[in-house]
C-alpha cells in the first residue's frame, strides 16, 4: 500500500544456555525455550483462538509437568493445559464484537520465560486459512511498515515504505478521524512526532534519521535536493528488506534506497522476479523519478543483492541543478506513460499494476515481448476481473496456483482463479472470493481500518502463507503493520 492513497493511510524464541557450576541459568530438563502457534478455531466470528505453547529444555527437549500461565490482552484465555510432552494449550476468546477487526496479544510466560505472539482478529476468514497474526521479529514497530512482499520462497520480506511516524495523519490531515493537523503541513504534530524507530537494531542505516530533531520535531528541508525550505511535509520514508529466522521470525533488517536524505516520495511497491537465489534477485517497484518530465510513478526493474544495504541510486544539488548520479534501474516501456503505475506484479508472462493515484481505480497488465528489462511491451490493457463500481488494487500473481490476489477498497484480498489467458477477456477469469476481509467500518481506537497488499510464499518445509498489511488506529495515531496467515 502507498502512502498517497488515502483510502489505505486511512514464535517467537527465547533460549539461553547455562553449565553445572551456574545456578542461574538453565541446565538440562529445565525450560529453556518457549515457542508459541496460534491456529484458528471453527466457529462464528469472532473465532476462537486456540494457543499452543511449545516448551524446551536447553537441550532441545520437551519439559512436561509445568504451570504454563497464557493471558490475552484484548480477550480472556483459559487455563492451559499439557495436551502431549511439553506441549501446553489454552483457547483465548476475542473482546470483540461481531464484525470488529482488532488484535489480540497473546502472552505465555513459565518460570522466568516468556513469549508473545499478536493474533490479528479478522471478522472475515476463508475456511482455507488459519488465524492470521503480526509478523514477528523486526519487521513491525509503532512507526508505519506498508507496501510489503514476501519472496516466492518464504526467506525474504521487502517492507516498500517505512517511516517512524504516522503517515497516514501526516499526509490526510484532519479529515481522517483521530487526527488533527492540516494535510501534509510542516506543522501538523502527525508529521512530526515519532513512533517508530529510525536506528539499530531495528532500522539501521535509516536515510534522514539526522532529519529527526527530536521525538516532536523533524526537520522538513533537503539541501540535498535543493528543498531550503520547508513548504509541506517530508517526514523520512524507505524501503526495508529482512530475512527469515529459524523460527519463522524475520530480523537482519537492510535498507534499499535511493539516496536522498530520506526524502517522503521514494520507491515502493517491490515485488520478486521470481525466488532470490543466494540473495541475488530481480525486482521491479515504482518510483517517481525527481528529474525529467514524468509528474508521475512509472515502473522499474532492478538488480540487487539482498542482506545488505542496496543502493539504487544517489541525488546531489549542485549550482542550483538537481544531479542524478547514474541509477542501477532501467524504467519499462509501458504504453501508454502518462497514468499512475504502482504496485506492480509479475506472472503468467505479464506485468500487472494498478494505478493508486487520483485516477482510474482498476487493475491493469501490459505483456512484454522479450524477457526483462529490456522487453518492449503490448498496450496496456485493463484487466477484466475489474468492476466500474469497485476500487481493485494491488495485484500478485501466484502461478503456482492459477490465482489472481487483489485488494477490494482496502477492505478484502480477494482472488479470482486465473490459468494465463487473455487478461483482457472476463472468460480468464472466475468469480472474486474473498480469503481474508474487514465486515462492520471501523468506530475507534483498536479497530483495523484497512488491508491490503497480498502476496504469498511457499516455504521447504512446505507451508504456504498469505503475507498481507493492516492499519490500526491506536490512541493517537494510525499503526501500519504486516500480518500472515497460514495455510491450513
Amino acid at each position: 500500500m502507498r502512502y498517497r492513497s488515502l483510502a489505505l493511510l486511512v514464535p517467537f524464541a527465547l533460549a539461553a544456555c547455562g553449565s553445572e557450576s551456574d545456578p542461574s541459568k538453565p541446565t538440562a530438563g529445565a525450560p529453556a525455550s518457549i515457542i508459541l502457534e496460534l491456529a484458528r478455531q471453527d466457529g462464528p466470528a469472532p473465532y476462537p483462538i486456540e494457543v499452543t505453547a511449545r516448551v524446551t529444555s536447553i537441550d532441545g527437549k520437551p519439559v512436561s509437568g509445568l504451570s504454563v500461565e497464557i493471558t490475552a490482552e484484548g480477550g480472556t484465555a483459559g487455563a492451559a493445559s499439557e495436551t502431549a510432552a511439553g506441549v501446553y494449550r489454552s483457547t483465548v476468546k476475542p473482546s470483540l464484537a461481531a464484525g470488529d477487526a482488532g488484535e489480540v496479544l497473546v502472552r505465555a510466560k513459565v518460570a522466568e520465560l516468556s513469549a508473545d505472539a499478536t493474533a490479528v482478529v479478522l471478522p472475515v476468514v476463508d475456511a482455507a486459512w488459519g488465524q492470521p497474526e503480526r509478523v514477528p521479529g523486526l519487521v513491525n514497530t509503532a512507526g508505519t511498515e506498508d507496501s510489503a512482499e514476501v519472496s516466492p520462497d518464504g526467506e525474504w520480506l521487502i517492507v516498500s515504505s517505512y517511516s517512524p511516524v504516522d503517515l497516514l495523519c501526516c499526509i490526510a490531515g484532519k479529515d481522517l478521524p483521530g487526527c488533527t493537523g492540516e494535510a501534509a503541513s510542516p506543522a501538523a504534530p502527525e508529521c512530526n512526532a515519532t513512533h517508530g524507530p529510525s536506528a539499530a537494531p531495528e532500522r539501521p542505516d535509516m536515510p534522514g534519521a539526522a532529519r529527526i530533531l527530536s521525538p516532536t520535531e523533524i526537520d522538513h528541508t533537503i539541501p540535498q535536493l535543493g528543498v531550503t525550505e520547508a513548504l509541506f511535509a517530508l517526514p523520512p520514508v524507505a524501503a526495508y528488506g529482512f530475512r527469515r529466522q529459524g523460527d519463522g521470525s524475520f530480523g537482519e533488517p537492510f535498507v534499499i534506497a535511493i539516496d536522498m536524505n530520506g526524502f517522503t516520495y521514494s520507491p515502493f511497491g517491490f515485488t520478486y522476479l521470481g525466488a532470490p537465489k543466494d540473495g541475488a534477485a530481480s525486482v521491479l517497484f515504482a518510483f517517481d523519478p525527481l528529474h525529467g518530465p514524468d509528474t508521475a510513478p512509472d515502473l522499474y526493474h532492478a538488480d540487487v543483492t539482498l542482506g545488505a544495504p542496496v543502493s539504487l541510486g544517489k541525488y546531489s544539488f549542485e549550482n542550483n541543478f538537481l544531479i542524478a548520479d547514474p541509477f542501477p534501474v532501467t524504467q519499462l516501456p509501458l504504453v501508454p506513460l502518462d497514468q499512475f503505475h504502482s504496485n506492480p506484479s509479475f506472472g503468467h508472462g505479464h506485468v500487472w499494476f494498478d494505478t493508486e493515484g487520483p485516477v482510474q481505480k482498476d487493475l491493469f497488465v501490459a505483456k512484454p515481448s522479450g524477457a526483462l528489462p529490456g522487453a518492449t511491451f503490448s498496450e496496456t490493457v485493463v484487466a477484466a476481473i475489474s468492476k466500474p463500481d469497485v476500487e481493485e488494487f494491488q495485484p500478485f500473481v501466484d502461478e503456482a496456483a492459477s490465482k489472481l490476489y487483489f485488494s477490494r477498497g482496502f477492505r478484502d484480498i480477494s482472488t479470482s482463479a486465473y490459468s494465463g489467458g487473455d487478461p483482457a477477456l472476463p472468460a480468464s477469469f472466475g468469480d472474486p472470493v474473498v480469503e481474508i476481509g474487514l465486515d462492520a467500518p471501523p468506530d475507534g481506537p483498536g479497530d483495523i481500518v484497512s488491508i491490503g497488499e497480498p502476496s504469498v510464499a511457499r516455504t521447504a518445509d512446505g507451508e504456504e502463507w498469505l503475507y498481507f498489511v493492516y492499519y490500526v488506529r491506536r490512541e493517537g495515531h494510525y499503526d501500519g503493520s504486516v500480518g500472515r496467515v497460514r495455510k491450513r
